[in-house]
C-alpha cells in the first residue's frame, strides 16, 4: 500500500458543510484553497485523503529550492557563517511569512463563505477551478497580508470571487490595494445605500465635492459632472392604474401618477422631470465601483423599503410601492403597498 498522500487525489464530500459551499462554488474553493497552498484538513475540518499531483509537483519543487538554498549556504559557511545564517534566516522566514499571511487569508474567506453562502445559482454556475490569471494577481496581493485588516479584505475578496467567478479582473484588485482607508470608509458608507450599481441621493444625501472627487480619482463612481437621473418608467398595472416605475435590477418602486402631483421646476433633492419623465438624482457606481461593492454587506432590502417610504413622504398623495423579481423571470410581484396620506383629489 501506498502511504504516500500526495499520490491520491484529494477527497472532499458532496457539500462542505461547514460552509455551505456546494456544487461548482465547492470546486473552485477547493482547488484555490490548493493553489495558495493551505491547509485545507484544518480549514475545512472535513476528512481529506490527500493533495493532488500537481500539489506534489509544487511542494517538491519548494523543497529541492530549499535544499540547494540550503547547499549554497553550508559551503559559504566554510568562508563566512554569518552571511550563511542571515541568508538562510531571511529566506525562509520570508517564505513563512508569506504562506502564513495567505493561510490566514484563507481562513477569512472561510467565514466571509460561512456569513453568506453562494446562492444555488452561483454555486452551480461558472467553472471548477477560478481563472489563472486572478489566483496568480491574487496570490500576491494575499502574501503580503500582514493585519488583520488586510487579510480580512483580501478574505472577502477570494470568497466573492468564488461566489461569482469572473468578477475581480487585474484593474479591479488593483484599484482594492491602491485604495486609501479615507476612501475606502467613504465608499463602504455610501454602499451602504445601494441599490444594484446605483446610489439614490434621497437615500444617501449629496456628496461633498472633495468626496465626488476622491470616489471619482479612484475609479469607483462614474464623473458626477451634472449629475445622473434614474428615469422612471411610465407603465399601466392590471388593474389599470397608471404608475412611475423605477427598476433596480431584481427589485423596483413605483409611485401612482396623479395630476396633483406638485410641478417640479429647478433643484430638487427628490424628483427631477427629464423630456416629461419623472426621475430620481442617483450617483452611479463604474464597472469597478460594483465588483468592489459585492465584497461589503449588502443592505439592499433595507434600502429599497427605505426607498418606497421616503417616495411616499415625498409624493403624500400617490400610492407608493415596492415590488420584487424572482431569478429569469420577467413577472413583477407587489411586496408591499403604502397608501396615499392625502386624498389625491
Amino acid at each position: 500500500m501506498n502511504d504516500d498522500h500526495l499520490d491520491k487525489e484529494t477527497s472532499v464530500s458532496a457539500e462542505i458543510t461547514p460552509t455551505g459551499v456546494k456544487a461548482s462554488a465547492k470546486s473552485r474553493f477547493v482547488a484555490a484553497v490548493d493553489r495558495l497552498g493551505g491547509n485545507i484538513v484544518e480549514t475545512l475540518n472535513v476528512t481529506i485523503e490527500a493533495r493532488t499531483a500537481e500539489k506534489r509537483a509544487v511542494t517538491d519543487g519548494r523543497v529541492k529550492a530549499i535544499e540547494a538554498i540550503t547547499a549554497m549556504g553550508l559551503e559559504r559557511l566554510k568562508t563566512d557563517p554569518e552571511f550563511a545564517e542571515r541568508a538562510m534566516h531571511g529566506h525562509l522566514g520570508s517564505v513563512f511569512a508569506k504562506q502564513t499571511n495567505k493561510d490566514a487569508v484563507v481562513d477569512k474567506a472561510v467565514e466571509d463563505l460561512r456569513r453568506q453562502p453562494p446562492s444555488e445559482k452561483d454555486s452551480a454556475s461558472g467553472g471548477d477551478k477560478l481563472d489563472d490569471a486572478f489566483i496568480n494577481r491574487f496570490e500576491r496581493y494575499a502574501e503580503e497580508a500582514t493585519s488583520d485588516e488586510l487579510r480580512e479584505k483580501w478574505g472577502r475578496v477570494l470568497a466573492a470571487e468564488i461566489r461569482k467567478p469572473n468578477t475581480f479582473s487585474g484593474k479591479v484588485l488593483r484599484v482594492i490595494d491602491e485604495l486609501d482607508p479615507q476612501t475606502a470608509k467613504l465608499f463602504e458608507r455610501l454602499c451602504e445605500c445601494r441599490l444594484y450599481n446605483v446610489i439614490p441621493k434621497i437615500l444617501f444625501g449629496e456628496l461633498l465635492f472633495t468626496e465626488s472627487v476622491n470616489l471619482t480619482s479612484a475609479g469607483l463612481i462614474v464623473e458626477v459632472g451634472l449629475g445622473q437621473i434614474r428615469r422612471s418608467n411610465e407603465i399601466v398595472d392590471g388593474g389599470g392604474v397608471p404608475l412611475w416605475f423605477w427598476n433596480f435590477d431584481a427589485s423596483a418602486v413605483a409611485l401612482s401618477k396623479t395630476d396633483a402631483f406638485p410641478e417640479i421646476s429647478g433643484p430638487n433633492p427628490i424628483f427631477q422631470l427629464d423630456e416629461g419623465k419623472l426621475t430620481l438624482p442617483i450617483y452611479v457606481l463604474t464597472d469597478v465601483g460594483y465588483a468592489i461593492s459585492s465584497i461589503l454587506p449588502d443592505h439592499s432590502f433595507k434600502m429599497i423599503n427605505q426607498l418606497v417610504d421616503k417616495l411616499s413622504t415625498a409624493a403624500p398623495r400617490s400610492e407608493a410601492r415596492l415590488y420584487v423579481r424572482e431569478p429569469n423571470s420577467t413577472e413583477w410581484i407587489v411586496m408591499r403597498i403604502v397608501p396615499p396620506a392625502q386624498p389625491s383629489g
